[in-house]
C-alpha cells in the first residue's frame, strides 16, 4: 500500500533497476514468516515497485533491470525462500517483458554469482566457504559491483535495445549451466 501511495519523485523515469535482496540463515526460511519476508523483499516487491511506475516507463519507453541470482538456476545454497524468489524474479522478467513490450519497455535481469557485498558477507569473511566458492569460478576471482553495473548499464543503453526478457548470467563461469563439472 505504501508503494502505490507514494507520490513521484521526478518528471520521467528512464530506466528501473530492482537490486534489493533478503536471505536468511539458520533455517529461518523453513519457517512461514522467514520465507515470506524473504519472497517479499525478493519478488513481490519487484512487481509492485514496477507496476507502480509502469506508466511512467511507458512514457519514456524505458526500460526495467532486475538484479536476480545464479541461485535462479541452481541451489547455490540451501536457502529456499532466496532460491525460489530469485527464480521467480527471473520468470517475472520474462513475464513483464512480454506484457510491456509492445508498449516499448524493455524488461531484464542480471544473475551475478559472487559479488564482494553486504549480502554475501557471510561468504566473504568466512575463508573456507569463501576458497570454495572461488574455486568454482575459472576467472579465479569474484565480479565486482563495477562489472554488474556495466551489464546494467549494457542493459539500459540503446546498445540492448533489442534485448527483452533476458537474464543475462554474470558469473565468471563458462556455461555452467550445462556443464556438470561445474556443478
Amino acid at each position: 500500500a505504501a508503494i502505490a501511495a507514494a507520490p513521484e519523485p521526478f518528471d520521467s523515469l528512464d530506466i528501473l533497476v530492482h537490486s534489493q535482496g533478503a536471505v536468511l540463515y539458520k533455517r529461518q526460511e523453513f519457517q512461514r514468516a522467514g520465507f515470506d519476508k524473504v519472497v517479499a523483499v525478493n519478488l513481490s516487491s519487484v512487481m509492485q515497485i514496477s507496476e507502480r511506475f509502469h506508466a511512467s516507463l511507458a512514457a519514456a519507453k524505458g526500460s526495467v533491470i532486475v538484479v536476480s541470482s545464479i541461485g535462479a538456476f541452481k541451489a547455490t545454497i540451501a536457502n529456499p525462500a532466496y532460491a525460489a524468489s530469485k527464480a521467480g524474479a527471473v520468470q517475472l522478467v520474462r513475464a513483464l517483458a512480454l506484457a510491456w513490450a509492445g508498449e516499448g519497455v524493455r524488461v531484464n535481469g542480471i544473475a551475478p554469482s559472487l559479488v564482494d557485498t553486504k549480502m554475501t558477507k557471510v561468504t566473504m569473511d568466512h575463508a573456507e566457504r569463501r576458497e570454495k566458492a572461488l574455486a568454482k569460478i575459472p576467472l579465479a576471482r569474484f565480479g565486482t559491483v563495477e562489472e554488474m553495473a556495466g551489464v546494467a548499464l549494457f542493459l539500459a543503453s540503446p546498445l540492448a535495445g533489442f534485448v527483452t526478457g533476458q537474464t543475462i548470467v554474470a558469473d565468471g563461469r563458462k556455461l555452467w549451466l550445462y556443464d556438470p563439472d561445474l556443478q
